[in-house]
């Protein structure tokens, strides 16, 4: 019997609902939008932070760092890496890790390709299987074996099966292809704080002692305590938790910072879950995409429920003849929930379409290092979150008419003519007070949004230190006999510098060792001379970076005391340094900084004259203030890795495939990558702002569009409820203009009791958008006031349509009839 019921709800309701075009048709695109939006969001967040590692009970696995006054999460020594691979207990496995990149130089154009080099424990303590081959495990590694990711093999080598035992090519030396990886091993750059890299496409093992290599080997690595270059993954043994492992660590941290005070003193360890160091980052920007859009989805209800309470003030005669003929307040309720969860169901399919249309776009404008991007997709979740979405919006759009309409006298309902009995003003009543709530809602999304577009606005326009214009980027990366030696590498880079500066429309052309803003980074602990030695793990820090001769020019840096770095700081000659404004002003504020003498690292080693003083960069982006940084000349220390920049008279890449020639020409087998202007760069940089406040104001506006229908609906409606009314003041003497000023005031009323609804939900909520924000406050008395003079005038345009409508009401006519 209840089936049979359902099936006769189910067909009134399509019924009902095919023979009120527009009304459907409203409600069905509103609904879209709001559980499409939803929709499109929550598929990020489940490829991005709910889609399951690939790894075997990835639970278990966390990152060790080590950790100081001055940095929560550090990379490790060798020393230290060995150390905790011996002591650690609560642990399985650990496996070290570094950063590598390599030139492929062969099947193809030549290629740098980035990887890592690991402990051969490395894949036995992730505990994903290959998709071919079998990777190297703890202990068996082969010195000269290499795994490819899925990618690279698809993209490099068209998929080929017979890939494995395939000798390749890697910086000039030969390595045998072991193993692939699936597509879902998807491994990014581990570093302390987000990176926006690109992750590794090929492994190889360690050295000896099985620690992850350098760009440059170096004998005796396990006994290294100085160098801090590695990060190192760890599986907690069954049945450890990951508090009791962190106790363990921070045990093992206190003895070797008492067996080591020089180089372990002051540092600590922490253990951070694999997740969280994956996507930690990015699950309060998702969750209040997730809250920004599911505000969208509120007032898309709002305004379904308003709409459905019009609807059911106009339908009371047919619910009095229903319930006249036997029906039950409970069936008519139900009767009428069936017709708003049909409308949901409707609006959830298209909203589905509008979904994957969103996804494209979203997939679009989206940072390109935001990881599972690219798996984002109207899965089987996400199909289920949208049906049952659906369910939710229809019963909470439905609920309140649904009561409203099913409330009432029968007689009264039957014989009441003028539209406005107890019921039409308590229904006015209701649809008013859901439409202060839509503003009320719409404001704290545009407030929002108003922020995160001034903030944005704020960061695009910081002052990096950096003159952008015409300035071309790219890496290089040397390898084989002439990475060995800093003779050789500075001889191939100078070659290559005299080549580039040479080409017609160059104007100069310089490198460093890191790219600033998105690149890579360095920093060194630094001894000032004359000053008291700190204790172990108090020791100042500075950003270390290693240029050319023409790079502060080329990169519009200016030196503001002293000199440049020049051919003639040779190796032979003493050691210098150049040092930007903050660090001179942190270390000597009322003295001058040229003459004076740094060490790198602790009591020990040669003392560095400062020879000159620059301006300030932002190296870490614009959001960060600079920082004391110093600056080596390249002829005293050389990498196997250079940045160059290249100022050009005209378009940058214009002159890209002369460059890719000049260095050709040095060395066929050469390749240059990460090819960009300064302006793209630095763009990638902020394209994680620039994407919360795009889809923050995208939803802002859709608001703003749902609030606007609302109010005109709410305002037809009273027009129309109030015709005899407006009709009785016309024919006692009301003007139109009185007439315009009560329509236009009801609306006036409802802006004002939303805006304050707004501003106090704005204000409670503004901790939330607090870290997202630069160069405005959360509380920013412009924005608030742009946005609520916008509500109120759009709630005022809003009601002019009904409002003009209720002047031309012909009071005479309205009574006669």
């Amino acid at each position: 019997m209840r089936g049979r019921e359902l099936k006769q709800d189910l067909t009134y309701a399509i019924r009902t609902l095919s023979k009120s075009g527009w009304f459907a048709l409203t409600a069905v695109v509103t609904l879209a939008l709001g559980i499409g939006a939803n929709t499109a969001i929550f598929s990020v967040i489940n490829g991005v932070l709910l889609r399951p590692q690939p790894y075997r009970d990835a639970d278990r696995l966390a990152f060790l760092w080590s950790t100081s006054q001055s940095s929560p999460r550090e990379p490790l020594t060798p020393g230290r890496l060995v150390d905790f691979r011996d002591q650690l207990t609560t642990a399985s496995g650990i496996a070290g890790l570094s950063q590598f990149s390599f030139n492929l130089t062969e099947d193809g154009e030549p290629e740098r390709i980035a990887g890592s080099s690991v402990s051969s424990s490395f894949f036995d303590v992730l505990g994903t299987p290959p998709l071919l081959g079998d990777v190297f495990h703890s202990g068996t590694a082969d010195d000269q074996a290499v795994v490819l990711s899925h990618g690279l093999w698809t993209r490099r080598f068209a998929g080929d099966r017979s890939i494995i035992g395939r000798r390749l090519v890697l910086n000039g030396s030969a390595r045998t292809v072991v193993a692939v990886m699936p597509a879902a091993f998807n491994w990014p750059v581990i570093t302390g704080s987000p990176s926006r890299l690109p992750g590794p496409e090929l492994w190889i093992p360690g050295t000896v002692g099985d620690v992850p290599r350098t760009p440059v080997d170096q004998p005796d690595l396990a006994a290294n305590r100085t160098a801090g270059y590695l990060r190192a993954v760890v599986r907690l043994k069954d049945g450890v938790t990951l508090d009791q492992a962190r106790q363990e660590a921070q045990a093992i941290a206190a003895r070797l910072a008492q067996q080591y005070p020089v180089e372990d003193g002051g540092r600590g360890a922490a253990l951070v879950p694999l997740t969280t160091q994956f996507v930690g980052h990015l699950r309060q920007p998702m969750l209040m995409l997730f809250g920004a859009v599911g505000f969208v989805l509120a007032i898309a209800c709002a305004n379904i429920a308003s709409l459905l309470l019009g609807r059911g003030a106009a339908r009371r005669r047919e619910f009095a003849v229903r319930a006249a003929l036997g029906a039950s307040r409970a069936r008519v309720i139900r009767q009428l929930l069936t017709e708003s969860i049909v409308l949901a169901s409707a609006g959830a399919a298209v909203g589905a379409v509008v979904a994957w249309w969103s996804l494209r776009w979203l997939t679009r404008i989206s940072p390109g290092d935001l990881p599972g991007i690219e798996t984002v997709a109207l899965d089987g979740r996400v199909l289920l979150f949208t049906v049952l979405l659906s369910l939710v919006t229809g019963v909470v759009c439905g609920l309140a008419p649904a009561l409203h309409a099913s409330v009432g006298s029968i007689n009264a309902d039957l014989g009441e003519t003028s539209g406005r009995g107890s019921e039409g003003r308590r229904t006015g009543r209701t649809r008013d007070a859901l439409v202060a709530l839509e503003i009320a809602v719409a404001l704290v999304l545009l407030v929002g949004a108003g922020l995160l577009l001034r903030s944005f606005h704020s960061l695009s326009r910081v002052d990096t230190g950096i003159h952008t214009a015409n300035l071309l980027t790219f890496d290089m990366a040397l390898t084989g006999e002439r990475a060995q030696s800093p003779q050789s590498r500075r001889a191939f880079y100078d070659r290559a510098l005299q080549a580039i500066a040479a080409l017609p429309g160059v104007e100069s052309a310089g490198a460093a060792a890191t790219l600033p803003i998105g690149g890579d980074d360095f920093a060194s602990g630094v001894t000032i001379e004359g000053k008291p030695q700190p204790r172990p793990g108090e020791q100042p820090r500075a950003g270390l970076q290693v240029v050319t001769p023409g790079y502060f020019r080329t990169m519009g840096i200016r030196v503001v005391d002293g000199r440049d770095v020049a051919e003639s700081d040779t190796p032979e000659a003493r050691p210098v340094v150049l040092v930007n404004e903050t660090f001179a002003r942190q270390h000597w504020p009322a003295e001058p900084a040229v003459g004076r003498r740094i060490r790198l690292g602790g009591a020990a080693g040669d003392w560095f004259t400062v020879v000159g003083v620059v301006s300030d960069i932002r190296h870490l982006g614009p959001a960060t203030p600079p920082r004391p940084e110093f600056y080596q000349p390249y002829t005293q220390r050389s990498f196997p890795f250079m940045a160059f920049v290249v100022r050009t008279s005209g378009s940058p890449t214009a002159l890209v495939p002369s460059i890719r020639a000049a260095v050709t020409n040095l060395d066929r087998a050469q390749p240059i990558s990460g090819v960009s202007t300064m302006e793209e760069h630095i763009a990638r940089a902020l394209s994680r702002p620039r994407f919360m406040s795009t889809l923050i104001g995208c939803f802002g506006v859709l608001a703003l569009v749902l609030s606007t229908v609302g109010v005109y609906g709410v305002m037809a409606f009273s027009v129309v409820q109030r015709t005899r009314e407006i009709a009785i003041r016309t024919a006692l003497g009301a003007t139109g203009r009185d007439v315009l000023t009560l329509v236009v005031g009801q609306a006036i009323w409802l802006a004002a009791a939303g805006v304050a609804g707004g501003l106090a939900a704005s204000l409670a909520l503004s901790g939330v958008l607090r870290g997202f924000l630069f160069g405005v406050t959360a509380a920013d008395p412009g924005t608030y006031a742009v946005v609520v003079g916008l509500l109120t005038a759009v709630a005022v345009l809003a009601a002019a349509g009904p409002a003009w409508r209720a002047m031309r009401i012909p009071g005479a006519t309205v009574l006669r009839g």
